[in-house]
């Protein structure tokens, strides 16, 4: 699965270079990456790597610093990164929740005000229960909601209309309920909620692969589905998919890098191509394999649409949920 992987990329790594993605630009100066979560993040963990890696394989002429603007649902971030119009010495990460709060109707700078330049890696979110929970699986989670909305309590993270509050809220209405009657507790990281559930305060928790994962191999917790298209490889491969088990839930936290807007198209392509290099570096494959990103590679061409698809399917489940300002 591995060497698939990795062969797949070096062909899109090929077809990129094919395309013309290398151009005469080149950044002449200090580079700032804006990650808008505080350090030490998720967030914060990814832009330092990316940072790491263009740094260590020279992958660009000059210096790169990470900046952290946290606050907002990453709108502080971005409002910072579009502060700097036309200057493709900024740089900025962005996850799938940075899109859900603008589809809620918050933030100034908004998906098509920036310049897309990559999707990198995603993130498939994972459900888990206490170990000796009477839940099963997946589809007893979907069972009790059926018989009594309020059998089944949910803990996520990082705030209300999040990408994993809309994942609850599918899981909802595949059990036919109104994504509005899902019982559900917030708080401020994945581990938090991985501890209540684990202390059976919570009945199911939902977050990315690694958060509960130290409990899970303690004996404390136990994962009962991955919702993703297909299953995870490594530590994760026996937990079947949410859609193995008859709920066609899918939930990528999805990971960007942007740039202000008017920068050139030689400058969006000079950045495309380079982080396209960096996906082969041993320094991101070592990443990638330690905290179960997905490589889910694409450019800048395409990732305009991507994201407005992403936009309308979220504003969508966030009217249905009552959350849209």
């Amino acid at each position: 699965m591995r060497c698939a992987r990795y062969a797949l990329l070096a062909l899109w790594i090929a077809a990129g270079f094919a395309h013309g993605q290398q151009t005469d630009w080149r950044p002449d100066r200090n580079v700032e990456f804006v990650v808008g979560a505080a350090a030490g993040g998720a967030n914060d963990r990814i832009g330092r790597s990316i940072q790491n890696a263009l740094q260590t394989n020279r992958l660009i002429p000059g210096s790169m610093s990470v900046v952290n603007k946290p606050g907002g649902g990453q709108t502080i971030a971005m409002s910072y990164l579009n502060s700097h119009a036309g200057n493709p010495h900024f740089l900025a990460l962005a996850s799938s929740s940075w899109l859900t709060t603008l589809a809620g109707g918050r933030g100034e700078v908004k998906h098509r005000d920036v310049t897309p330049i990559a999707r990198l890696f995603t993130e498939y979110q994972v459900y888990y229960v206490k170990a000796d929970s009477p839940i099963r699986n997946m589809t007893d989670v979907r069972d009790r909601l059926k018989q009594d909305a309020n059998s089944v309590s949910f803990g996520f993270s990082v705030a209300p209309g999040s990408p994993l509050h809309i994942s609850i809220a599918d899981v909802a209405h595949a059990a036919g309920l109104d994504p509005k009657k899902a019982k559900t507790v917030v708080f401020d990281s994945g581990t938090m909620a991985a501890a209540q559930v684990a202390g059976g305060h919570l009945d199911v928790g939902l977050s990315s692969p690694g958060s509960p994962m130290s409990l899970v191999q303690g004996g404390k917790l136990r994962y009962i589905g991955v919702a993703g298209p297909q299953r995870i490889p490594g530590p994760l491969a026996e937990v079947p998919t949410l859609r193995e088990q008859g709920l066609d839930v899918i939930t990528p936290v999805s990971f960007v890098v942007l740039a202000p807007k008017g920068i050139s198209p030689a400058q969006a392509a000079y950045w495309d191509g380079t982080l396209t290099r960096m996906m082969q570096t041993d320094e991101i494959r070592k990443d990638i394999e330690r905290n179960l990103w997905i490589v889910d590679l694409m450019g800048y061409r395409d990732l305009p649409a991507s994201l407005e698809s992403q936009f309308e399917r979220y504003r969508q489940r966030l009217i249905e949920m009552g959350l849209v300002k």
